[in-house]
């Protein structure tokens, strides 16, 4: 369970790395865009917090004292926000460009996303 739990978040930190670089290499663009690939990095990270989400409980119960229990306050926000980054780029993907205040608000929330993921335990 723990080779499973790391790949997983190995593979979630990628994901959500992804995102964001993704979005950095259009920030000195005039016309931005989402980026190709950009969907598939919300996903990954999307079915990896889910597979994180369902393993953890079985650590927690094997492993008490390393593993606390989960707060799902936080995986509850967390998906939120994910879902709603995923809802504009599914939304937006097809168009040849986006606002500028779409592009930061996808940048702002995933940014959103990755401090909750450090703050909240």
């Amino acid at each position: 369970m723990k080779l499973t739990q790391n790949i997983f978040l190995a593979l979630h930190i990628l994901a959500v790395a992804a995102m964001v670089l993704l979005l950095l290499r259009q920030a000195g663009k005039s016309v931005k865009a989402i980026p190709k690939g950009f969907t598939h990095a919300g996903l990954t990270a999307l079915v990896a917090g889910f597979v994180l989400t369902g393993v953890h409980p079985a650590l927690h119960k094997h492993y008490p004292l390393q593993y606390g229990a989960l707060n799902m306050g936080t995986v509850a926000v967390k998906l939120l926000v994910l879902v709603a980054v995923l809802v504009l780029a599914f939304k937006h993907e097809k168009q040849e460009s986006i606002k500028t205040s779409q592009w930061w608000t996808l940048l702002g929330l995933i940014v959103v996303n990755i401090g909750l993921a450090s703050t909240l335990k």
